[in-house]
């Protein structure tokens, strides 16, 4: 959980410096990283689910990996706050719209 703040915290600031909403890209930092847990941990438990129920792994497997997946589901946050981070740093597009050329004239008038 403290790496959800820190990440929301660091969205706040490099959303803030280019000129976004801070407090928006702070909730979404945040969900971003205890989402990919989320997600990754319940892939993880899908799939030995399925093992279980088809291929008769022992039920002690969801067990015995469980730090790894935790680990692994750890380290698949971290790379996503850093992508949404990096993403961040990007300077916003330029709002000046210009208009497209004016359409050509063929064969006009005279």
């Amino acid at each position: 959980m403290i790496l959800a703040i820190i990440t929301a915290v660091l969205a706040y600031r490099r959303a803030s410096e280019n000129g976004r909403s801070g407090v928006l890209w702070a909730i979404i930092g945040a969900s971003v990283f205890i989402g990919t847990q989320l997600i990754v941990s319940l892939g993880f438990g899908i799939f030995l689910g399925l093992g279980i129920g088809l291929f008769e792994w022992p039920e002690s497997v969801l067990t015995d990996y469980e730090l790894g997946i935790t680990l692994i589901a750890i380290v698949a946050s971290f790379f996503t706050s850093w992508l949404l981070l990096k993403w961040l740093d990007r300077q916003p597009p330029d709002d000046s719209y210009t208009s497209p050329p004016e359409p050509p004239t063929f064969g006009g008038g005279s």
